[in-house]
């Protein structure tokens, strides 16, 4: 096994990992969006911040790391190369903006149901967090710049 199969091993790996955390996020905050009972809100959104913690940031993390080792392994130039650029710059999105606001949202969340709790009915705190739904336009955009990001990385169109 060469070093360039080593990493691309890897670097599917930490895909898989990225898009089991994904869905670890969305299928709970799903669930806790759409439940009525408190204790199965909380039981969901703290899953959602497990899948969260434990998948999608690290292996969104892990996903930049090895791609950098192949594309420099390959011999691309990261400015120059258009592609390769217009991918960083979908990656660097997501990973700055996109992940870090729906942890926050799911923290926010997460607090917000242990008062509602603590209280036995939902505070109108925690009804601003349902309404506004950040969680979940964040999880999407996730999910939908993922096929740009391949689309980027298998088709190399400029």
């Amino acid at each position: 096994m060469t070093s360039v199969e080593l990493l691309l091993y890897l670097h599917y790996l930490s895909l898989f990992l990225m898009l089991a955390g994904l869905g670890a996020v969305m299928v709970p905050l799903w669930r806790g969006w759409r439940e009525d009972d408190l204790d199965r809100q909380i039981v969901a959104f703290e899953d959602a911040m497990t899948g969260h913690r434990a998948g999608l940031l690290p292996g969104s993390i892990a996903v930049g790391a090895t791609g950098v080792f192949l594309a420099a392994d390959a011999g691309y130039n990261f400015f120059t190369t258009g592609w390769l650029l217009a991918l960083e710059l979908v990656y660097l999105l997501v990973l700055f903006v996109f992940i870090p606001l729906l942890g926050h949202a799911l923290g926010r969340i997460e607090i917000e149901t242990l008062k509602s709790k603590k209280k036995q009915e939902t505070t109108p705190q925690m009804q601003d967090l349902l309404n506004d739904n950040v969680p979940i336009v964040m999880s999407l955009l996730t999910l939908f710049s993922l096929p740009v990001m391949v689309w980027l990385a298998e088709f190399k169109p400029f």
